[in-house]
């Protein structure tokens, strides 16, 4: 199954818009369509009480397909067990009056990386681009060491809050190697991932050889699409970009745009190769190459150029919010204050649990 695939995109939408002003379980007011993916769509809700949340609703057309439940309920299970404040931690699970279940979560402000490659035509400043990657390995590091490998990362699944801490959401796709939980089929042959993000043993159908590196093959190509503007294969169609990821290794990005730092293509490159044991081996490695790269691109900041999310001074000089997060002498600072911040909103979603299951 390759994701992110649908001839139905618009339709989708509609349907998932017309949600929008209905009350799920007479105790969800649905506020705002916030984002319509393959699986589900995610909405800014009202609890009756009055507590703000997001709840990612499965689309009604394959709600009723067991095995596709049982992997939309996953996420949040998997999510939960990764001790990291970068992992959206899902406070809730339920069921609406037409039968499609629902994860209620903490209600995230910011937009994704793939709303803000739109929104900035097809391209980040480096610096940004690092800064955010750098934050999704923190998350895969904490996620690898507890055995579980994502298989899905992508810009859509990567969300920036507008305080400069990423999120790596959506992990239905995720691999549990200490089968404490029931995993999505992995026999061989069957491709699941998103065309053009997919490392080539994941590509292949392998999933004795999806491990570790093949998230950071994933982590690679995000930040090619995001310094570069384009995938490391390009084609509109999807099994087109499943085969040249298989077949092909990832161009270097130093010959598809000029000027980028060498650290920054170093580290890029790394990632990207086609056999993964010339990969980083860890999260930790990949992060550390970053960190490098960061002081050579904080010590040469672009003089112009828009910002995902700018310093205090909103200077088009000024430093980016997601860079000084990621790697500034505040970094163990802010990811605290991300815990606590995480824990609060948690807390409040647990007792509105708590009423649900009391009421019912």
């Amino acid at each position: 199954m390759l994701r992110g695939v649908s001839g139905s995109t618009g339709d989708l939408h509609q349907r998932s818009l017309a949600r929008v002003g209905r009350t799920l379980n007479n105790k969800w007011r649905i506020d705002r369509l916030l984002e319509v993916g393959g699986m589900g769509a995610v909405y800014e809700v009202t609890h009756r009480n009055g507590r703000r949340a997001a709840i990612k609703l499965l689309h009604a057309h394959i709600a009723f397909n067991p095995e596709v439940r049982k992997r939309f309920l996953r996420e949040g299970y998997v999510a939960n067990k990764i001790d990291h404040p970068g992992a959206l931690a899902i406070l809730d699970d339920d069921v609406a009056e037409d039968g499609c279940p629902f994860l209620v979560m903490e209600l995230l402000v910011g937009e994704s990386l793939a709303g803000a490659l739109t929104r900035f035509g097809g391209r980040l400043p480096p610096i940004d681009a690092v800064g955010i990657a750098a934050q999704v390995l923190e998350v895969l590091e904490a996620a690898h060491g507890s055995g579980i490998i994502h298989r899905d990362i992508k810009p859509g699944n990567i969300f920036i809050t507008t305080s400069g801490h990423t999120k790596l959401l959506d992990f239905g796709l995720a691999r549990v190697r200490d089968g404490m939980l029931s995993l999505v089929p992995t026999a061989a042959g069957v491709v699941m991932g998103t065309p053009g993000y997919m490392a080539p043993e994941q590509a292949r159908g392998l999933p004795d050889e999806i491990d570790a590196r093949s998230d950071l093959f994933a982590v690679g190509a995000v930040l090619f699409r995001a310094i570069s503007g384009r995938r490391i294969h390009e084609s509109p169609v999807a099994m087109d970009l499943a085969l040249a990821a298989m077949r092909e290794p990832a161009p270097s990005l130093g010959h598809v745009v000029a000027g980028v730092e060498p650290a920054v293509v170093r580290a890029i490159d790394t990632a990207l190769a086609f056999d993964k044991g010339a990969r980083w081996q860890t999260a930790r490695e990949m992060f550390e190459a970053l960190r490098a790269s960061y002081g050579r691109l904080s010590a040469n900041p672009p003089q112009h150029g828009a910002r995902v999310l700018r310093g205090p001074a909103e200077r088009g000089d000024a430093p980016s919010l997601i860079a000084q997060v990621a790697f500034g002498p505040e970094h163990d600072k802010a990811l605290a204050a991300e815990r606590e911040r995480a824990r609060e909103a948690a807390q409040g979603l647990s007792i509105i649990s708590l009423e649900l299951e009391s009421e019912s």
